[in-house]
């Protein structure tokens, strides 16, 4: 044999060599890659053992988590998040939820409920009315501490418009100027371009719509050094006073 057979020889089979571990590298990839996809997805090793709830006041553990229906055992990385996330999001109470994966074995909930920040009379039942206008939960009596609301619109759109109007003006009374909200004793509105504040000493304030209300509140603060019985600031470069 010739040097340059024994040199072709020993390339082939060095070539042979570089395939076996290539073809033995790519089948111990693949095992690796089935075997962790296995045990992700498929089996018990990283399933649900728990379901943790962050963030909850007035609802319980046990009731978030009856609403989010988590079935433990399964693997977690298959848990619907989304799924979880809308069956927690259609409690009455809960106005917002995060759901993640907590490894190697538990779903974490957290929950912002919604806060009152006034109360109604809805068909004869008392209900919390929240930042956003919604009605979301039932007291046997009318809650301390909150402003009853009375709104008279009836149809359904116009209705809600007038209940997050009503809910927006009471939110911003209550953060920016506490001393008005505590002579502030109800609040109504036929429309929500009729919100009425009912004060002590039997005044009333007309504000209107919702529009402009920070500019409102600037002039009711001023208008309230003088002694009446009405204050109209629906058009707040126009006030006026009554009585």
């Amino acid at each position: 044999m010739t040097q340059q057979d024994e040199r072709f020889t020993a390339r082939a089979a060095y070539e042979r060599r570089r395939r076996f571990k290539r073809a033995a590298v790519a089948a111990l990839v693949l095992v690796l890659v089935g075997t962790l996809t296995w045990l992700v997805m498929f089996s018990g090793v990283l399933a649900v053992r728990r379901v943790a709830v962050d963030g909850e006041t007035t609802l319980s553990e046990g009731q978030v988590r009856r609403a989010a229906a988590v079935r433990i055992g399964q693997p977690l990385a298959r848990i619907d998040v989304a799924a979880i996330e809308s069956r927690v999001a259609s409690m009455d109470r809960v106005e917002s939820v995060t759901v993640s994966r907590s490894w190697l074995h538990t779903v974490r909930i957290t929950v912002v409920e919604r806060t009152p920040v006034a109360w109604l009379t809805v068909g004869g039942v008392i209900r919390g009315l929240d930042r956003y206008g919604i009605a979301f939960r039932t007291y046997a009596k009318p809650p301390k501490g909150l402003l009853e609301a009375e709104v008279t619109a009836t149809a359904p759109r116009l209705r809600q418009q007038t209940l997050e109007s009503v809910a927006a003006v009471v939110r911003l009374i209550e953060e920016d100027d506490p001393a008005l909200r505590k002579q502030v004793q109800a609040v109504s509105a036929a429309t929500k371009d009729s919100i009425e504040l009912n004060l002590t000493k039997g005044r009333t304030v007309v504000w209107g719509s919702r529009a402009d209300s920070d500019h409102k509140l600037t002039v009711l603060r001023a208008l309230l050094r003088i002694k009446a019985d009405r204050y109209d600031v629906s058009a707040p470069d126009q006030p006026t006073t009554t009585g």
